[in-house]
C-alpha cells in the first residue's frame, strides 16, 4: 500500500479554508492525484454526478476510496464541530500531527466506528471477510505493522490458526498454526485476558520462531480474546505500534470496546457458514447430497460445453453391502460408508467434485477428464475399496462411466448412462469397472 496521504475531495468551504494536506474540492480532482495518495476520502456531499465520477476514476486505477457523510446529514451549519472528527483524521494521517484529541472527540470516532463494525459485518457473509472489515476499521484507530486474526482450529480445538492477516508477512502466516497456550496469541486465547507487551523480546510468554521463519521483527504486540456467547473463537494481535512508546493502555481499552461486536459478527458468519455447508453436505459422509450433486453436473456440463473441454461421471456401488449390516451391524455400516468416502476423496483432485447419491451408491464428477482419465481414477479407488476389509467380509465396488461429450450431452443421459454402465458390472459379477460405449 502507498504511504502517501489520504485525498479528501470535498466542497465545504469551511474543511477548504483549513489549507490541510490533501484536502482537494471536486472539481480539482484529477486522474494524476491517484499516483502519490494512499486513499481517498469523498465527501457525499459532493454533486451526485461529479462523485459518480471520482468513484469511476479510482475503480478504473484500483485506487481504495470510502466516504465521509455528516452524521446529522440535515446540519447546515459548516463549522468545528460538526467537522471535528475528520478535521482530526486528516491532522493525523497527513500532517503528522499527534496532539491528543478531546475525550468528546474520541467518544464521538469510537461510537461512528463501533456503529460501522456492527452495521458493515453484519451485511457480509463470509468470515474472512468480517475479520478483515473489522481488523480494517479498528487498524484506522491504531495504527500499527500488521495485524492478525488467529482462530481455534475446528479440527483441533488445541491449536489456533491465522485465519486472516494484514501486513508484510501476511501471506507466509495463512494457514499457519500456534498451539493454544503458547507465545502472547496462545496465553491469550488461554486465559482470555488481553494484555500489552510493549519489548517482545524480553516477554517470556513471547515465540520468536515466526519471526525467524519470515523475517519479521516483533517490537510490540496488542493481543485481546474473541470472546462471543462466553466462548472464546480466537484472538486478534497487532503488531509494532507506530508509536514511540508502542502500544497505551487508551489504545487497550479501545480494542476491548470494539472486540466485543466484531467477534459476535465473526461467529454469525461462521454459523451462517454452516448453515450453508450443511444444506449441500450429507450427514453422514461429509461429502456432498445428492441435491447439490444434480446441481454441480448441470453447471459442470454448462462450463465443459463453453471451454470445449471433456467431463466425465462415475457411478460406484458398493457389493453386497447388505452383508455388512446383517453380520456387524447398522453403527458398522455406517462406519463403513464413512471409509469408503474417504478413499473417495483421498483420490479424488481437488477440482473433482465426490458425492453420496444415496444409500451405498456415490458419484464423482470428473472435470475437465476424458475416458481414460476417469479408468485411471475409478480403478484406483476400485482397488482400494477392494483391500479394505471389514472382519471376515472382503469389499468391492462395481463403477460405471459416461463422458461428455462422447457418451451425451446432457445431464439425466450421462447420468442414465453411467448408471447402466454400474448396474451392467454388477449383474456381470460384480468387482469392475464399465465404460457407457461398452453397453
Amino acid at each position: 500500500m502507498k504511504h502517501g496521504p489520504i485525498l479528501f475531495i470535498t466542497d465545504s468551504q469551511y474543511l477548504k479554508a483549513k489549507n490541510l494536506t490533501g484536502i482537494l474540492s471536486a472539481s480539482e480532482f484529477s486522474t494524476h492525484h491517484l499516483t502519490t495518495a494512499r486513499a481517498t476520502l469523498i465527501d457525499t456531499r459532493i454533486e451526485k454526478k461529479r462523485r459518480s465520477e471520482i468513484e469511476a476514476t479510482c475503480l478504473d486505477h484500483h485506487h481504495p476510496f470510502f466516504y465521509y457523510q455528516l452524521p446529522h446529514p440535515s446540519v447546515a451549519d459548516d463549522h468545528a464541530q460538526v467537522h471535528e472528527a475528520a478535521l482530526y483524521f486528516l491532522r493525523q494521517h497527513n500532517e503528522g500531527e499527534h496532539q491528543h484529541p478531546s475525550p468528546e472527540t474520541i467518544d464521538k470516532i469510537t461510537l461512528n466506528t463501533l456503529i460501522d463494525i456492527i452495521t458493515t459485518t453484519n451485511s457480509l457473509l463470509q468470515p474472512e471477510d468480517v475479520m478483515h472489515s473489522v481488523m480494517t476499521q479498528i487498524h484506522e484507530l491504531i495504527t500499527c505493522e500488521a495485524w492478525s486474526v488467529l482462530i481455534l482450529d475446528k479440527n483441533q480445538q488445541d491449536t489456533l490458526i491465522f485465519a486472516a492477516a494484514s501486513g508484510p508477512i501476511k501471506e507466509q502466516l495463512r494457514g499457519l498454526k500456534v498451539a493454544f497456550g503458547q507465545g502472547v496469541a496462545g496465553w491469550v486465547a488461554k486465559h482470555r485476558q488481553p494484555i500489552i507487551v510493549n519489548d517482545a523480546k524480553t516477554d517470556p510468554r513471547f515465540m520468536d520462531q515466526i519471526d525467524k521463519d519470515t523475517n519479521f521483527q516483533t517490537r510490540n504486540i496488542l493481543c485481546a480474546p474473541l470472546i462471543s456467547r462466553g466462548r472464546t473463537l480466537g484472538v486478534i494481535e497487532m503488531l509494532n505500534r507506530d508509536h514511540p512508546i508502542g502500544f497505551t493502555e487508551s489504545d487497550l481499552e479501545l480494542v476491548q470496546i470494539l472486540v466485543n461486536p466484531a467477534a459476535v459478527a465473526i461467529e454469525n458468519a461462521y454459523l451462517f457458514q454452516k448453515a450453508q455447508i450443511l444444506t449441500i453436505q450429507d450427514d453422514l459422509t461429509k461429502l456432498y447430497n445428492s441435491r447439490h450433486l444434480n446441481q454441480c453436473l448441470e453447471t459442470e456440463i454448462k462450463r465443459a460445453r463453453r471451454l470445449h473441454k471433456p467431463l466425465s461421471l462415475v457411478f460406484l456401488d458398493l457389493d453386497g453391502f447388505k452383508a455388512v449390516n446383517d453380520c456387524y451391524g447398522h453403527l458398522q455400516g455406517s462406519q463403513t460408508l464413512i471409509d469408503v468416502a474417504k478413499i473417495i476423496s483421498g483420490c479424488a483432485r481437488d477440482t473433482d467434485i465426490a458425492g453420496r447419491w444415496g444409500g451405498d451408491e456415490f458419484m464423482l464428477i470428473l472435470p475437465a477428464t476424458d475416458t481414460e482419465g476417469a479408468i485411471i481414477v475409478s480403478e484406483r479407488i476400485r482397488d482400494r475399496i477392494e483391500h479394505h476389509s471389514i472382519g471376515d467380509l472382503n469389499m468391492s465396488a462395481s463403477i460405471g462411466i459416461a463422458t461428455f461429450p462422447t457418451h451425451g450431452h446432457h445431464k439425466e443421459e450421462l447420468m442414465q448412462l453411467a448408471d447402466k454402465a454400474m448396474y451392467r458390472v454388477k449383474d456381470k459379477g460384480k468387482n469392475g469397472i464399465l465404460v457407457a460405449d461398452e453397453l
